[in-house]
This record gives C-alpha cells, sequence and structure tokens, in this order.
C-alpha cells in the first residue's frame, strides 16, 4: 500500500514509502530508503531521531486501520541502539497493545541492516471529529 492512502501527511512529511498492514486493526510494518539526498539527513549522512520517531508513529497509526485523524500524544520508554545512515532501508513494525477509548498504545521498533535501531511505546489519539 502506499501510506498517503492511510495517513493524511504528504510531502515532506510522509515518512514511509511503502508500507503494509499485518493484521487488520492490529499490526502494520512500513519503510523507506534512506538517501544522501533526502532532505531530512544531515550532512553527516544520518538520519536525525526525530524521524525515525515520526515513522514509528506514522506505522502506528496505519496499524490501527483507523480513518479518522490522529494526534500524537507521546512516548513510553523508548530507546535507541543504534544509527540509521544513507543507504540504509529504515524498516518499522508496529503493533496495537491497547486501547482506551480514543487514546492507542503501540509497541513499534525500527530497523536498519537487520538490526534494532530503536524500540519502545508510541501512543496516538484518534479524532472522530474529524475522519477520513
Amino acid at each position: 500500500m502506499r501510506p498517503y492512502e492511510q495517513l493524511p501527511h504528504r510531502h515532506p512529511f510522509i515518512m514511509l514509502d511503502a508500507a503494509e498492514v499485518l493484521e487488520e486493526g492490529r499490526r502494520a510494518r512500513g519503510s523507506r530508503q534512506i538517501t544522501s539526498n533526502d532532505p531530512i539527513v544531515l550532512p553527516d549522512g544520518t538520519l536525525p531521531q526525530v524521524y525515525i520517531i515520526e515513522s514509528m508513529a506514522q506505522v502506528s497509526g496505519i496499524a490501527s486501520s483507523r480513518k479518522d485523524s490522529s494526534l500524537f500524544a507521546g512516548i513510553t520508554g523508548l530507546t535507541f541502539h543504534g544509527i540509521v545512515r544513507a543507504g540504509d532501508t529504515l524498516e518499522v513494525e508496529s503493533t496495537v497493545e491497547r486501547s482506551i477509548g480514543n487514546m492507542y498504545i503501540f509497541t513499534a521498533r525500527a530497523l536498519a541492516a537487520g538490526k534494532v535501531i530503536a524500540e519502545g511505546g508510541i501512543v496516538l489519539h484518534f479524532d472522530e471529529s474529524h475522519g477520513g
């Protein structure tokens, strides 16, 4: 699936090249090829951590399978174990752990070259009044 089919984000704010729902309303994964001419890549060729977090949030939104707008509400227990460089493919997986009303809590992880780069919780709040 093209991520913009599920997310309200558009260039340059969409952080994914591709995404797929693995289990409707529960799990998804997405990816982005990181290139040296990508405007979000630093001059030293590294991807800032904030973009890894945003990628995790976007895949989490897709995992929920909800069509209404969401707000990035928080991060829980997020740890970084490495860096992503130009030439890497950033792969992100996210699973819905629980929901409380319109608040969803996900477990997400980001990988590059088969190694876990970041992992932790992502919290999204869905707003039914601004449905998709």
